[in-house]
């Protein structure tokens, strides 16, 4: 296939403003090798992709510069009084927002509102604050400011604001409860949404109709264009109004990614008409999406956007395959879309999501006609409310009842067994359904018949089934049952555990390491949660504030409720544990600092805390020595989670240690932990070591010669992958991708 010139064009633009965003090389260097190769090249078609290359990275860096003068980039950490102006109204509820700090500095921040502080948008509040930083995609300065306190609002609104704040209240007043979804279908504010609403429509396939997207664009142009040819105006004067009002609709709401290339793809479409050219459609959506880039370099690494043109790119391809193949009925156009744009998305959304949601194929051939009636249906009723209140009272029941509608397609799809897959958000989980999207794109080339894709689809099938029969000889990990369940997660370089309570219940015990590059709370921890069907987390237990055990919280955090945090409290002078507390605030999640002695019982399980004690001689010198160190007991079956204590820590707790049945060994098993006199105090059957590639020699020969000569099995992470272990109180069983065994559980008495 000849690629052409425009596609070429934005790829290359697109590679260069992404080596800009990333910080990917020494800018003089880049501009040397892009301009050697077009010297040595000497063709007009590398040149001129060398200099599209060179505009994305010269356009890389002047981001870069205009964000270091954003507010989010130049706010000071910590408490602080400034004055705000709301760009969005603020209802009686509290919640985020978005706002502009006045003064030194530009651009919109995410705001948490207080409660009980009802505000119109376009006004100006003095406002006392904290600003709580954090890197967003590409290390691009984010964060939440907190706002605590507001003192006065002045100011006149401009004409869009009064017209946010309107369509905010009557959104309230014609659709109630549901006014958060009508909020997300219109104005593209999900904020208030239920957390498990929104789970259910991404689970079902169907979270794109909760954002604004190219589709919502899509809908609004055409129901114009409809009702511009009621008018009896021409095609091509139709198509000019449309585009002109989906271009105000996309300015009016900011110009996200997503709706910008919708709307730039239909002015180009009104363009052609007008001018009676048939333009092809890749290069049409390149062009597109080189207009988004122009206007929003941060698109480049936008997942959203990133979504929305593979999505097109999958629905046109496979449609233009069943309109020749299948005819041009609307239901063949629909599968061919469906399963195009989800095929073309699934890669991306493995790999960043760690979940993909087949269902959605299926659903949408009932969502997609639900939605292209909701969306005009609410937005009509909303214009029309100041005009004629009984009319959009009408409007609104009948938009109402396809959003209820909408609401149970996504409920039954999110339950269908099988509608969704889970796994690790990580690079290698895209790769089956790439070679999908792959094997897919070799079924229907270009001059395949039915006959010819069909019998590719057949030997495909065929493939698919055996693998998927020995797919069945893995052992799987157990997570249902009566059972108490362990589950030590291959986070790397870190702790991560996970325990499930014989009725149901769920604690976290660290969520593993993040960095700028990798987060295992959104890699390993979170989709692990959601591949068991989790809502929420009964206690989140940190074990100190190291960034190889509290970095990926944030992330789980972000995705789960959690009913209490439980960590040690020791004041840690670290931006990382700081961020933490502050988020902890923010979300008023209940937290608690934890002394040993303390116990809780959840299902029958007890956890009863063995250190950190502050009146211990060693307190406050040592973090890992500090470690929340926390006892599990279920039946006659106990279980130890040792943190990072090392020698000191274990020598302070070993007049109170029990023998157990298994230990989380110490400090990913370094030198300085799991001593003889430890070992001989618990007598452990078993130990889980987690630990990854790292440069500290984890776990260390000594340790294990220690472990060894206690006679204990050592089951270790990086080995193992992810350990299980259940038991019934009475014997436990462990096993991972590579072996399984079972132990006994003995009657275990506390040492003297």
């Amino acid at each position: 296939m000849k690629l052409r010139p425009a596609i070429l064009f934005t790829t290359a633009y697109g590679a260069g403003l992404a080596t800009g965003l990333l910080h990917f090389g020494a800018p003089l260097g880049v501009v040397g090798v892009a301009l050697a190769a077009a010297f040595f090249a000497q063709r007009p078609l590398v040149t001129l992709l060398t200099a599209a290359a060179l505009l994305g990275r010269l356009s890389g860096e002047i981001t870069w510069l205009a964000e270091a003068e954003s507010c989010a980039a130049r706010l000071p950490t910590g408490r602080l009084s400034l004055s705000i102006r709301l760009l969005e109204p603020a209802d009686s509820s509290g919640g985020r927002l978005y706002v502009q700090p006045l003064g030194a500095c530009r651009g919109p921040v995410s705001a948490r509102w207080p409660e009980n502080r009802a505000l119109s948008a376009g006004l100006t509040v003095s406002a006392v604050a904290r600003w709580i930083p954090r890197s967003g995609v590409a290390g691009r300065p984010a964060g939440t400011l907190v706002v605590s306190r507001i003192e006065g609002a002045s100011g006149r609104p401009s004409p869009g604001a009064r017209l946010r704040t309107a369509l905010a209240h009557t959104s309230q007043t014609l659709y109630g409860a549901r006014a958060p979804m009508v909020d997300a279908l219109i104005l593209g504010r999900r904020g208030g949404i239920d957390r498990t609403l929104q789970d259910r429509f991404a689970q079902s396939g169907l979270v794109h109709l909760l954002s604004i997207s190219g589709f919502h664009v899509g809908v609004i142009t055409a129901w114009v264009f409809l009702f511009c040819r009621a008018l009896r105006l021409g095609r091509g004067g139709s198509f000019v109004l449309a585009a002109a009002a989906s271009a105000a609709y996309v300015a009016f709401l900011g110009w996200p990614a997503p709706a910008t290339r919708a709307a730039a793809l239909a002015a180009l479409l009104a363009l052609g008409r007008v001018r009676q050219r048939l333009v092809e459609t890749n290069a049409l959506l390149s062009v597109t999406c080189l207009c988004v880039l122009l206007i929003d370099p941060w698109a480049m690494v936008d997942l959203g956007a990133w979504l929305s043109a593979a999505a097109l790119w999958g629905a046109s391809t496979f449609s233009k395959w069943t309109d020749r193949t299948l005819g041009e009925a609307a239901w063949w156009r629909t599968l061919g879309s469906s399963v195009g744009a989800t095929l073309a998305t699934a890669p991306i959304t493995a790999a960043a999501l760690g979940a993909v949601a087949v269902v959605g194929i299926a659903l949408n051939f009932l969502a997609i006609p639900l939605a292209a009636v909701a969306v005009p249906g609410v937005l009509a009723s909303l214009l029309v409310y100041p005009l004629w209140p009984a009319m959009a009272g009408a409007l609104a029941s009948g938009a109402g009842l396809t959003l209820h509608l909408l609401e149970l397609l996504a409920l039954a799809g999110a339950s269908l067994p099988g509608g969704h897959t889970v796994g690790a958000a990580e690079l290698r989980s895209a790769v089956p359904w790439a070679a999908g999207l792959a094997v897919s794109l070799w079924c229907i080339g270009k001059r395949n018949t039915l006959a010819e894709a069909v019998r590719r689809w057949s030997w495909a099938a065929v493939v698919v089934l055996w693998s998927s029969l020995l797919w069945t000889w893995v052992p799987r990990t157990a997570n249902t049952g009566s059972d108490l369940a362990l589950h030590f997660l291959d986070v790397g370089q870190g702790d991560g555990a996970v325990v499930r309570t014989p009725a149901g219940r769920w604690v976290l015990i660290d969520a593993g390491p993040r960095s700028r590059y990798a987060d295992a709370g959104r890699r390993v921890v979170a989709p692990f949660l959601a591949s068991r069907g989790v809502r929420e987390l009964a206690v989140v237990i940190v074990s100190h504030a190291h960034a190889d055990h509290l970095g990926g919280v944030q992330s789980v955090l972000e995705r789960f409720d959690a009913g209490m945090i439980i960590e040690p409290g020791e004041r840690v002078h670290d931006p990382l544990y700081y961020g933490f507390l502050d988020d902890l605030a923010a979300g008023a999640i209940p937290w608690h600092a934890a002394r040993t002695g303390e116990r809780f019982v959840l299902d029958g399980v007890a956890f009863t805390v063995l250190h950190p004690d502050p009146r211990w001689s060693g307190w406050g010198e040592d973090v890992n020595e500090d470690s929340l160190v926390m006892l599990i007991e279920y039946g006659s079956f106990q279980a130890l989670f040792a943190g990072d204590a090392g020698f000191p820590a274990e020598a302070e707790m070993r007049s109170r240690a029990p023998a157990v049945d298994l230990l989380k060994v110490g400090h990913h098993g370094s030198r300085g932990s799991t001593g003889d006199e430890w070992l001989d105090s618990l007598r452990p059957r078993a130990a889980v070591i987690s630990v990854g590639q790292n440069k500290y020699a984890h776990p260390s020969v000594p340790t294990l010669r220690r472990l060894r000569d206690h006679k204990v099995d050592v089951w270790r992470t990086d080995r193992d992958g992810t350990i299980t272990v259940t038991t019934d109180g009475t014997r436990m069983t462990m096993h991972s991708g590579r072996r399984e065994t079972m132990y006994d559980v003995r009657e275990n008495q506390l040492q003297p």
